[in-house]
């Protein structure tokens, strides 16, 4: 705790005289406290107060006591604080050429800085450019997947509508097949003797053409008949299929029991769709499936008890 030398108040904080050692308060040494902080630690110790500074830049007057020969001591004290403060002063000077190339550093660093910049919105604008020519890319993908979505809508549709168009220009045939292949071959004498073997007699005028086709994945080749009339055709079908066990004997192949089939005749995709319908058939337990007209028929058999 201090006492101000000149309003004789307690204190904790103030400022000290370098040269008369008095301590003051920030009010009465007319200095602000932070004013006081500024000054840094060397100019701190070396502050004087209003008193002593008036002493320091006052005209040296000689003193009624002083000796002829020499000067008062207050005047010794003035001279060495200006030679201090000149001395301080010269170190200042003295730190000014460091203190430019710093200077000239950081303008350096500022420079380099600078061209970092440029040279990072560069790169950013050329990023940027990159992107939109993504998205522009982009756009113009989705543009042609949804074209292909659409293409393939339609090829789809288009698909479905030669199919059916194939399978109806198939209504009228009949598709037989293990009937063996032998040589001089006459297949309207065939077709005839399948219908006398199947109950369905018809008379060759019938019949518009008849000929072998090869059947995917054998050597064997299938039998088609194309009729004139399709009731013909379909009643043919129909007692055919009521003939549970024809065989190549029965239409003057000796004792070759290979089974003969008689169907209609489906595009390849409608043999395929047929496959799939008897597996789903079959989970679903379906007792019969046929095909009329081009068409999948399919009934479920219920049992009941009497």
């Amino acid at each position: 705790m201090n006492i101000c030398e000149s309003c004789s108040n307690e204190f904790n904080d103030g400022a000290q005289c370098y040269v008369c050692k008095k301590h003051y308060d920030f009010g009465c040494a007319g200095i602000t406290k932070r004013g006081f902080r500024n000054l840094g630690a060397d100019r701190r110790t070396q502050w004087r107060c209003l008193q002593c500074k008036k002493v320091s830049f006052s005209p040296s007057r000689p003193s009624s006591e002083a000796t002829p020969g020499g000067n008062s001591g207050g005047e010794s004290a003035t001279l060495d604080v200006i030679l201090k403060e000149i001395r301080e002063m010269k170190k200042l000077v003295t730190t000014v050429p460091t203190l430019i190339e710093d200077i000239k550093s950081i303008k350096v660093e500022l420079i380099h800085l600078k061209e970092s910049c440029e040279y990072n919105s560069s790169s950013l604008k050329s990023f940027q450019d990159q992107i939109s020519s993504l998205e522009r890319g982009v756009s113009q993908i989705e543009k042609i997947q949804n074209s292909l979505a659409v293409a393939n809508k339609e090829m789809a549709n288009l698909k479905s509508v030669i199919e059916t168009k194939e399978q109806w220009s198939r209504l009228s045939n009949v598709e037989v097949k293990g009937i063996p292949l032998k040589p001089n071959e006459n297949l309207l004498v065939i077709a005839e003797s399948l219908g006398k073997v199947v109950g369905y007699e018809f008379q060759k005028s019938q019949i518009n053409y008849i000929s072998r086709v090869p059947m995917f994945n054998t050597k064997e080749k299938a039998i088609i008949i194309n009729f004139i009339n399709r009731y013909v055709k379909e009643e043919f079908v129909a007692a055919a299929r009521a003939c549970k066990t024809l065989e190549a004997k029965d239409v003057g192949f000796g004792d070759n029991r290979q089974r003969v089939f008689v169907n209609d005749h489906l595009t390849p995709e409608h043999k395929k769709l047929l496959t799939k319908t008897r597996t789903l058939a079959k989970d679903r337990s379906y007792s019969y499936i046929w095909v009329k007209y081009g068409k999948f028929m399919f009934v479920k058999m219920i049992l009941r008890r009497f």
